[in-house]
Order: C-alpha cells, then sequence, then structure tokens
C-alpha cells in the first residue's frame, strides 16, 4: 500500500469525514447521517463462488472471490443499531480508474452475496423450516437486504477522464441492444468539477482538502486560495497529510495536531527557490570555469604558435 492509499483511508476513516461525505453526494450537503450512526464493517469481501462447502473449498473444487474495500460503514437508523438502513462504501482515488464501473458492481455484489450468505445460516442456525425454494435459494420469501451505495473519491489535482458508467465501456455494433443492458454508473466526487458553492456544502476539512486539489495544478490559484485563508493556517494532521501525499507538495507536517499548510506551502515554495538559485550559481561557476580553461588553452596554443599576446 502506497503513501496515498494509506494516508486517505486513514482520512476517510474518520466517522466525521465519512459522513460529510455521504451527506454531501447524497443529501447535498443536509446533515441525514450523522457520524456517530455508522458503524465499522470489515473491508475484506469473500465469497465462495461455487457452494458453501468448506471440505470442496479444500479440494480446490470452491473458488472464491476476495476484494478489500477502502472504507465501508453501515448505517443504523435506531440507537441500539438493530436497524441497517444502508451500507455505504467509499472508495478513493488519487488516479483515474479506467475500470471503475466494474469495480464498484463487484463491490456492490459481493456485500449483497454476504447479506444473502447470512440469511442463509441464520435461517439454518435457528432451524426454521423451509419449503423447496427457499432451501433453493437460501433466502424466504419475507428477507430484505440492506441497500449498498458506493462513492468515489478523486484526490488526484489532474481531473477523471475515465467512464461513469458501464455502459461507456461499451462499443456496441447494434444501438438497438442498449437498452436491454444493464447499467452501473460510478457515483464519483471530483474536485476539478466542483464550484465554490459545491465546497461550501461540507462540513468538515473535506471540502477544503477538495478545493486544494483543484486549485493544485495551478501555482497562481494555489496562491490566491493561500493567501491569508486562516482555514489552511490550521488545518488538521490527517488532511494535510492528504494534501502532501496526493498533491505532491512538500509540506513539512509537524507532530502538533494542527498543521500551517500556508506556511508549510510558502517554505516549500522558497526552498524550491533556493535549490534553483544553487543550481544557478553551480552553472555559472562551471561555465566561468570552462571558460577560464577555454581561454588558457587558447593563450597556450598562440604562445607555441610564436604570436604576441
Amino acid at each position: 500500500m502506497g503513501v496515498q492509499d494509506t494516508s486517505t483511508k486513514d482520512y476517510l476513516s474518520d466517522a466525521d469525514i465519512f459522513a460529510d461525505a455521504v451527506n454531501y453526494y447524497l443529501y447535498g450537503g443536509e446533515k441525514m447521517v450523522e457520524p456517530n450512526s455508522l458503524k465499522s464493517l470489515n473491508s475484506d469481501l469473500l465469497l465462495h463462488v461455487f457452494g458453501h462447502d468448506e471440505a470442496k473449498r479444500r479440494k480446490g473444487k470452491d473458488k472464491t472471490v476476495e476484494r478489500y474495500r477502502d472504507v465501508v460503514r453501515q448505517w443504523n437508523v435506531m440507537e441500539d443499531g438493530t436497524c441497517a438502513y444502508a451500507i455505504f462504501g467509499i472508495e478513493a482515488q488519487t488516479k483515474t480508474h479506467y475500470g471503475m464501473p466494474i469495480r464498484s458492481i463487484l463491490y456492490d455484489s459481493l456485500q449483497y452475496a454476504r447479506q444473502a450468505e447470512e440469511l442463509r445460516v441464520r435461517h439454518r442456525n435457528a432451524g426454521e423450516a423451509e419449503s423447496s425454494d427457499e432451501f433453493l435459494s437460501g433466502m424466504h420469501r419475507t428477507d430484505r437486504l440492506v441497500p449498498v451505495i458506493t462513492l468515489c473519491i478523486h484526490f488526484g489535482p489532474e481531473p477523471w477522464d475515465g467512464a461513469l458508467s458501464l455502459k461507456e465501456l461499451f462499443d456496441l455494433p447494434d444501438e438497438r441492444l442498449l437498452p436491454y443492458i444493464q447499467d452501473y454508473r460510478v457515483l464519483l466526487i471530483e474536485p476539478s468539477r466542483m464550484c465554490d458553492e459545491d465546497f461550501r456544502r461540507f462540513s468538515t476539512s473535506l471540502g477544503d482538502v477538495l478545493r486544494f486539489m483543484k486549485a493544485a495544478p495551478d501555482k497562481k490559484k494555489l496562491k490566491e486560495l493561500l493567501n491569508g485563508n486562516e482555514v489552511f493556517q490550521r488545518l488538521d494532521r490527517k488532511a494535510a497529510r492528504v494534501i502532501r501525499d496526493c498533491a505532491n507538495v512538500e509540506i513539512n507536517i509537524e507532530t502538533t495536531e494542527v498543521v500551517n499548510v500556508c506556511k508549510g506551502w510558502e517554505d516549500a515554495i522558497e526552498d524550491a527557490r533556493q535549490e534553483e538559485r544553487e543550481a544557478a550559481q553551480e552553472r555559472e561557476k562551471k561555465l566561468c570555469k570552462g571558460w577560464e580553461l577555454a581561454t588558457s588553452e587558447g593563450r597556450r596554443e598562440e604562445a607555441e604558435a610564436g604570436l604576441p599576446w
């Protein structure tokens, strides 16, 4: 796992940040999902593709599909946690993933398959009478699943240029097939296409991080953003790490929980300027040395030829 993956997953694991992302995309910034209503779930998804027999799996007759989600939370609508309303997953990307629609399908499908398997095991352990149909499917007619919603946050400074739906990946010779093909959309949060009003819909530092990402490719715009901006003078450490690792900005992050990104960015710019000055001085020294050597060689050749100096 790279530093970008580590910093973004650590950042999104914070319940406040996670809830803020969900509220922004699903509810336009309205605080419908409270951080304390989110329950952590295992990010690993394992499915036995053919059958459920452990003995068959050991003999190689049962194949498995295993994937790891970035961050996944269950939203409970009752305080006692007995009623799950939805399962949210957030995938963090720093570069365009050109197969993201397929990846989203797989993650959500495995999450639904896990729910179905849990229902099957629950019925079996409870010794509930099953009809032939219920036995075959592993589910009862009255069973219901918890909806799964996957968001993708693009933390990269460059625009996302990949497909945002499954249908965009097709090149069909007959367009009449399209109405019969199930589509799957990528629910993408992308800073390069966001406006000031979008950033104001966030209630945590996530909006500030995404705003920084949008300005990062343009040093002039980035300077305008940071100039006198108190928000970036007291940014939480996890958010500053995401900016440092994903925008490739050399920010000196101290051990304190609050980081002055403005000063860190200015220091990095000054360090870069100093390095450029030192490099220019070194180039000038080499040029002068080469000129002196050439002049010395010319004088020597003229002396050997008996020419006056």
